[in-house]
């Protein structure tokens, strides 16, 4: 897993002016807990946060937060729980962080990543995504921040990767069912265009059966007035 340093400050002002006042500066609040933690109000540069989440985006890791005004001068190895940002500037509006003890076991949802182009998908199918985390167990630092699988022994309609297809590190456990399918590639389904206009085509083949059928019967009923005279 990766493993990332950085600094906050205890924040000691609240309220709602205290936060517009910390944003106005330059900082993000946050807060860090956990289960033998006491709450602890922070505050942190926005810029320095921002770019550090982008770079971590779709990866585990552990940070080791330093807090600055905090006796003791203890480091705290934490998860990033939550990301509240704006809805229109996506700024950054809050973090939760959450302690952990690196010698205890976690479960975690690790992203999978796919990588390459199915067979089946050359041959006109669909890749059919169905698990985009799967739930690991084991050290802190021993789980990986992503599991990568190769799609291009795929077929079309063919078995999918499953879980137990998944290479995962030998000292940490899968807790996912093993036949679970991730991905597979399927036949493409008709599109509601394709269904409207071959219901279109029915409807005008139909109306034309229909047509053809009343000229026959009109005919006949000439033909029977012609021998009645």
């Amino acid at each position: 897993m990766i493993q990332q340093d950085m600094t906050a400050a205890m924040r000691q002002d609240f309220g709602k002016g205290a936060t517009h006042r910390l944003r106005q500066n330059g900082y993000a609040p946050a807060i860090l807990y956990g289960k033998k933690t006491e709450p602890i109000a922070l505050a942190m540069d926005s810029k320095t946060l921002t770019r550090e989440l982008l770079r971590l985006h779709g990866h585990n890791a552990v940070l080791t937060l330093d807090i600055q005004g905090e006796k003791g001068n203890k480091k705290h190895h934490v998860l990033i729980k939550d990301i509240q940002t704006d809805p229109i500037t996506d700024a950054i509006l809050h973090v939760d962080f959450f302690e952990i003890d690196l010698d205890k076991e976690i479960t975690l949802e690790v992203p999978v990543n796919y990588t390459g182009t199915a067979k089946g998908v050359d041959m006109g199918g669909i890749l059919n995504i169905l698990a985009h985390t799967v739930k690991v167990k084991g050290m802190p630092l021993a789980i990986p921040d992503n599991i990568t699988v190769d799609v291009t022994p795929l077929e079309l309609t063919g078995h999918g990767i499953t879980c137990g297809d998944l290479a995962v590190p030998d000292n940490v456990e899968l807790e996912e069912e093993l036949d679970r399918v991730c991905v597979s590639v399927v036949a493409p389904s008709k599109t509601i265009e394709e269904e409207e206009a071959e219901a279109e085509e029915a409807e005008a083949a139909e109306a034309a059966e229909a047509e053809e059928g009343a000229e026959e019967a009109e005919v006949e009923k000439e033909a029977a007035a012609s021998t009645e005279e």
